[in-house]
């Protein structure tokens, strides 16, 4: 179902299963893969998400508000080669509108020390008691690297660290493997049924 809208509060509607839209920050959705996300307390690395911290230790992030982030016409052209290079349907336009008019509020900015050059941004939503990483995107070449999993795995961790309950890690489906990887992430859960399960 498309183009959800009620009155509830946007951590509500995250704890019903409901995701953002893309092209529209008043309008969620839910589909056939389900909303997932990592419960926060006793929050605790597995031995897999360790490895990844070490496979990636040569990128470097930092986190900043998106109200004082520049997104220029040339960092567009630059998003939108790489999502053309990973066939991923997004637009010019959506990307616009989740960097300049959506309910997203801080930008990760990833950085290969290597190369000293920008590799990926994540989108995400920190709000009181939840967090959500929304949209990444990277350079092509990382793609089967474990630089897309350290994207998320950062988010859950700075939110276990600024004491929050959850990090929604968007959508997961065990069926046809999307998002698989976020089945090792710290007390992982995913909403089928009308009910927040864990993974087995």
């Amino acid at each position: 179902m498309f183009n959800l809208q009620n009155n509830l509060s946007l951590e509500e509607n995250y704890q019903q299963g409901w995701l953002p839209q893309r092209n529209q920050k008043n309008l969620f959705y839910t589909d056939d893969n389900f909303s997932s996300r990592s419960k926060l307390d006793n929050f605790q690395l597995s031995s897999e998400n360790r490895r990844i911290l070490k496979k990636t230790q040569h990128f470097t992030h930092q986190l900043v508000p998106l109200s004082t982030f520049e997104y220029t016409p040339s960092l567009q052209k630059t998003i939108h080669s790489w999502v053309k290079e990973l066939n991923w349907d997004f637009p010019s336009s959506s990307i616009k509108t989740v960097f300049k008019n959506h309910i997203f509020n801080y930008l990760y900015i990833w950085t290969d020390t290597i190369t000293n050059q920008v590799v990926a941004y994540s989108l995400c939503l920190f709000e009181k008691n939840f967090s959500h990483i929304a949209y990444v995107f990277y350079n092509p070449k990382y793609a089967h690297q474990d630089l897309p999993i350290r994207l998320a795995l950062q988010t859950a961790i700075d939110s276990a660290a600024k004491q929050l309950k959850y990090c929604y890690l968007g959508r997961f489906n065990p069926k046809n493997k999307l998002g698989f990887y976020k089945r090792n992430f710290p007390n992982f859960e995913y909403f089928v049924n009308n009910q927040w399960i864990s993974y087995n």
